[in-house]
């Protein structure tokens, strides 16, 4: 399988250029690289799940770069998502990210969909939207067990298990953690 992105600097620097909020301390890209790391943990996880159960690796960090990228602040942007959705759509025209219909239909999905607060029987999406929610501990939320789509990210917000990242790692390391370096 060809790799989604040819070169993760170039496509790290694109998306930081097109981004709308990249300043905020809640929401942006030290937050966005603990939502990769967190991801990959989860990713990790599952491994010990039949493959069909397992979350697409690339797309996790796909969904952590771009999630929050179009915020436009930090209170209740319910549109951060749609618009999010539409970065992909842009990138994937300017051949920065190539993905197939199916897997670009899977991470559109996750990013547009994940400021509503539902939850996904899809591997990939639930993996991304529990990567997200289990760092809401950063605005004074305990993360809820309820609102975690994975079985390892309910267990992790019923037991207190969640994200300790201070300094978050690179995008490289972000890509290690989720084994698509």
């Amino acid at each position: 399988m060809t790799r989604a992105w040819q070169d993760l600097d170039r496509l790290v620097a694109a998306v930081e250029a097109r981004a709308t909020h990249m300043g905020s301390q809640i929401h942006g890209v030290d937050h966005w690289r603990a939502v990769g790391a967190t991801a990959g943990e989860l990713a990790q996880a599952a491994d010990r799940l039949p493959a069909a159960e397992r979350p697409d690796r690339e797309l996790l960090l796909l969904f952590a770069l771009l999630h929050d990228a179009k915020r436009e602040d930090d209170g209740r942007d319910i549109d951060h998502g749609p618009r999010a959705a539409l970065l992909l759509e842009e990138l994937r025209d300017a051949a920065l990210v190539v993905l197939d219909d199916g897997r670009a239909g899977i991470l559109a999905e996750a990013l547009r969909d994940h400021t509503r607060g539902t939850l996904s029987d899809e591997p990939t999406i639930a993996t991304c939207w529990d990567a997200d929610r289990l760092l809401i501990g950063r605005v004074g939320i305990v993360p809820d067990p309820r609102f975690c789509s994975t079985a390892e990210g309910r267990r992790r917000a019923t037991h207190g298990e969640l994200p300790d990242l201070v300094g978050p790692p690179t995008w490289h390391e972000v890509a290690a953690i989720c084994g698509v370096a």
